[in-house]
């Protein structure tokens, strides 16, 4: 019997030797896996970001470009413009509605039905 014990001694040893070799190699193939893939993600993956939307508004409010004068010279040049052709529309349409206006009230005036214009003339 004592023959038989170290042979199935051996047997399982052989076993659990053979059963980590197993677990190594499952273990260096998700190794090459994990690194294959995280060498394509670092690969198609986008650009670290650098900062959120409001983080580069207020860098860009506490850094200006130009002095305060000319940001302010700027802004008048690029919005004039187009604040004058407003104002010119406006004002057109204001004197058009004006003199419409008075016209009516001038018509109005000048015929009246059965009021004091017919008698002033008659006097």
């Amino acid at each position: 019997m004592s023959m038989a014990s170290p042979n199935r001694d051996q047997g399982n040893s052989t076993e659990i030797i053979d059963e980590a070799l197993r677990l190594v190699d499952a273990l260096q193939r998700r190794l090459i896996v994990a690194g294959v893939r995280r060498g394509v993600n670092s690969v198609t993956s986008p650009p670290p970001r650098r900062g959120d939307v409001w983080e580069e508004a207020v860098r860009e409010e506490t850094e200006p470009d130009a002095p305060v004068a000319d940001q302010v010279l700027g802004i008048a040049r690029e919005t004039l413009p187009e604040v004058g052709r407003h104002l010119s529309a406006a004002g057109a349409l204001v004197f058009d509605a004006m003199g419409r206006s008075l016209s009516a009230v001038e018509r109005s005036l000048r015929y009246r039905p059965g009021g004091d214009s017919a008698s002033s003339d008659a006097k």
